[in-house]
């Protein structure tokens, strides 16, 4: 598997983009890096130099360093909210995929009716309760991505209850949840892994998007989709003020595709091509 994984297209670029995201995203919040919410409007709208790589904003703050920032915002609610996906989300897959009859249609229907919700719907519900920010991005893309996994979990893990050696370790006593962890989560966690790194990139689509209009990460804490929504008055005056946050979601979310496809190809045998 490592060899095909060395072999896999698209998987350096992948993980390097990855990588570099998580370094700048580190390197940002090293004490001795100048913070760049500090405003200092005397420089706003200075152009790229060796000072400030990007350029400054309308209010004078270094858009290399908002970037870098902002990168904090999005890998962190990308990561939470689809930890909370994976977590709840996966164990009701398989718990569906064990138990047929009402519980197993009940997780199923509520499952549909949770996918029904946008996740800037449930961010808009959530504002009502614990108002815009970071958590409530968290939460909104969380909820969103349960439906996701759960989904998945139960496609993968409800043939598996049909083998023969599942209908062997129950003849030995085995319980349906010893059954679960030890048999059928080793034979669909690389799945679950896949859809971990496809469901991040959307992740941080969707934190943008949230952050864009007002339900994300709020001020001072520098947001991508934020950084978006401050540039659409002066797109005819500085247009990198937008191309450049909007080049760093669109990266970040290749990445995690690339990545995601290259683990896709690792773990479904119908896409591995034959290299001699």
């Amino acid at each position: 598997m490592m060899q095909r994984w060395w072999q896999a297209p698209g998987q350096w670029a992948g993980s390097m983009i990855i990588v570099g995201l998580v370094v700048l995203a580190g390197v940002s919040l090293l004490p001795w890096v100048v913070d760049p919410t500090v405003i200092k409007v005397a420089d706003k709208l200075l152009p790229p130099s060796l000072q400030h790589g990007f350029g400054t904003d309308q209010l004078g703050r270094d858009v290399l360093g908002l970037v870098m920032r902002g990168a904090v915002a999005s890998l962190s609610v990308a990561f939470v909210a689809v930890g909370i996906g994976a977590a709840l989300g996966v164990p009701l897959g398989m718990l569906a995929a064990a138990r047929e009859g009402w519980l197993n249609q009940a997780i199923l229907r509520a499952n549909d009716f949770i996918f029904a919700f946008p996740a800037l719907v449930i961010a808009i519900l959530l504002h009502g309760t614990i108002g815009a920010g970071m958590v409530n991005a968290m939460v909104a893309i969380g909820i969103f991505n349960v439906p996701v996994f759960t989904r998945m979990a139960f496609g993968r893990a409800q043939p598996i209850w049909t083998l023969d050696f599942i209908r062997a370790s129950r003849l030995c006593g085995k319980g349906d949840l010893g059954i679960a962890v030890g048999h059928v989560l080793p034979l669909i966690l690389g799945a679950v892994i896949v859809q971990i790194t496809i469901q991040l990139g959307f992740a941080i689509l969707a934190e943008a998007g949230l952050s864009y209009v007002g339900l994300g990460v709020t001020p001072p804490t520098p947001s991508w989709g934020r950084m978006l929504n401050e540039a659409q008055t002066l797109i005819g005056v500085a247009p990198r003020l937008a191309l450049i946050p909007g080049a760093a979601i669109a990266l970040a979310v290749l990445g995690f595709t690339l990545l995601g496809d290259a683990l896709s190809g690792l773990v479904d045998p119908r896409r591995q091509v034959y290299r001699p």
